[in-house]
C-alpha cells in the first residue's frame, strides 16, 4: 500500500521546482567601485543534496562558485616595457570582475553595475603617462590583445604593440582609471602601491600628487572630463547643456566644474551641397580642444571687442557625421568653432572669466599663447588630432 507523501518531502519538491527555472543573469560592470556585495549573483539550476535527520535529503541551489572555480585575476606589473604573457588578464565573466593589484583586490566597473566589459576583453593593464606633465597626470589603461596570437608563441611585447586600448562605452576614447581617481579614494591604494613598487612613480611624485589632490574636492571626478594639459583634445557630445571639466595645471588642480553651457554646432548652408535647409543641428560625438583667438569684426563674437583675445572651443572632427536625412555633416577645412544657443554666434570665454574659474593659469595661458598667438605658432595647430 502506498504511503502518503510526507509534508517534509512535499516541501522538498516545491523547493526544487521553485529553483528549476532560468538562472538570474549576471551582467554588470563600471569604473572602480568599492569591494562589497557582488551584484546580480545568479543561482545555477543544478541542485545539491544536503543531509538531514531521518535520512531525508533536502535539495538546495548550487551557486556559480560551486559549479566552477572563481577566475583569479592578478596584476603584478603595470610597466608596458617589461610585460610577460603571465600578465594577461581576462575581464570576461561575472559582473564586477574582481582584480587583485599586488596583494589587494578590488572590483572593476566598465560603466555601471549593469554594463559588462565588452566580449574578448583580454589583455594587459598598464600605466600610461607623458613626460613633463605635472603631478596628478597619468592613467591606468587596458590594452586588448588578439586571443589567437596570445595562444601562439608571440612575445608579450609583440602582443602589446599589436593590441589596441579598450575603449569606453562611447567607443570614442580609451577606458581609463585616471590618477586623480587613484589618489582621491583609499580603495585604489593597491594601484598606487604597485606603481611605487615598480618605480613607475617615485616617492617625490607620489607625495606631491597626494598633496595636490588633498587640496581640492574630487568627489565627482569619475564623471568628469579630465585634461592633463589645457591643449589636450577631448571628446564631448553635441549639443551639450553643461560641460563639466577638471584641469591639471602646473600651479594647481582645478576640480570638476561646469565651464561651458549650451554648446552646439550646426551646418552652414554653404557646407552642404545640394541641401536646401538653412541650418541642421549636429547631434553626436565630436573631438574638440581649447584655443586662443582674436575676436573678429564679423559679429560672430557677440559682446567681445575687436581684436580681444578670447578662449574658444574648436571642433576638429565629427565622430558621428551621418545625418538623419542621409546628408552627412561636414566641417570646414581646419575645423570650426563651437556655437552658442544661436548659430549666429560662436561660444567664447573672456580671459578674465577663464582665470576666475580656474580654466587657465599663467602656465596654461602661456601654452595656449605659444600655440596660437606666438611667432612660433604653426598653421598645423588647426589639424585634426584625435584624443591620445
Amino acid at each position: 500500500m502506498l504511503q502518503p507523501v510526507s509534508s517534509t518531502l512535499r516541501r522538498v519538491v516545491q523547493h526544487a521546482i521553485r529553483f528549476s527555472g532560468p538562472s538570474i543573469p549576471t551582467r554588470a560592470l563600471g569604473l572602480l567601485v568599492t569591494p562589497g556585495v557582488l551584484y546580480g549573483c545568479s543561482l545555477n539550476t543544478a541542485l545539491m543534496p544536503r543531509k538531514m535527520h531521518g535520512g531525508i535529503q533536502l535539495l538546495r541551489p548550487m551557486t556559480n562558485s560551486a559549479v566552477r572555480a572563481r577566475r583569479k585575476r592578478t596584476v603584478n606589473n603595470l610597466d608596458p616595457n617589461h610585460l610577460s604573457t603571465r600578465d594577461i588578464v581576462d575581464l570576461n565573466g561575472p559582473c564586477l570582475p574582481s582584480v587583485s593589484f599586488g596583494a589587494a583586490g578590488m572590483r572593476l566597473d566598465y560603466l555601471c553595475t549593469k554594463t559588462p566589459f565588452p566580449p574578448n576583453s583580454r589583455g594587459f593593464f598598464y600605466y600610461c603617462s607623458r613626460p613633463g606633465l605635472p603631478a596628478g597626470t597619468g592613467e591606468i589603461r587596458f590594452r586588448v590583445v588578439d586571443s589567437r596570437s596570445a595562444l601562439a608563441s608571440c612575445s608579450a611585447g609583440d602582443l602589446f604593440a599589436n593590441g589596441k586600448d579598450l575603449l569606453d562605452h562611447t567607443g570614442h576614447k580609451p577606458w581609463r582609471m585616471h590618477m586623480l581617481q587613484v589618489y582621491s579614494a583609499r580603495r585604489y591604494d593597491p594601484i598606487r602601491r604597485l606603481l611605487l613598487s615598480q618605480g613607475l612613480i617615485d616617492a617625490t611624485r607620489d607625495l606631491e600628487t597626494a598633496r595636490r589632490v588633498s587640496a581640492v574636492t574630487l568627489e565627482k571626478i569619475g564623471r568628469s572630463i579630465i585634461l592633463d594639459t589645457i591643449s589636450d583634445t577631448f571628446v564631448i557630445q553635441l549639443p551639450v547643456t553643461r560641460l563639466p571639466l577638471a584641469f591639471i595645471h602646473d600651479e594647481c588642480i582645478m576640480p570638476p566644474s561646469e565651464v561651458a553651457y549650451n554648446l552646439h554646432w550646426r551646418d552652414r548652408p554653404e557646407t552642404v551641397e545640394g541641401f536646401d535647409a538653412h541650418w541642421r543641428l549636429y547631434q553626436g560625438a565630436a573631438v574638440v580642444r581649447y584655443e586662443l583667438k582674436k575676436a573678429e569684426t564679423n559679429k560672430m563674437f557677440h559682446g567681445a571687442k575687436q581684436g580681444e583675445v578670447v578662449l574658444v572651443l574648436r571642433i576638429l572632427e565629427l565622430l558621428d557625421p551621418a545625418g538623419p536625412d542621409e546628408v552627412p555633416f561636414r566641417l570646414p577645412e581646419g575645423g570650426d568653432l563651437a556655437q552658442g544657443t544661436s548659430p549666429s554666434f560662436y561660444w567664447f570665454m573672456p580671459l578674465d572669466r577663464a582665470r576666475k574659474q580656474g580654466v587657465i593659469t599663467p602656465s596654461s595661458l602661456k601654452v595656449l599663447e605659444d600655440l596660437y598667438l606666438g611667432d612660433s605658432a604653426s598653421t598645423d595647430t588647426t589639424a585634426t588630432k584625435t584624443p591620445s
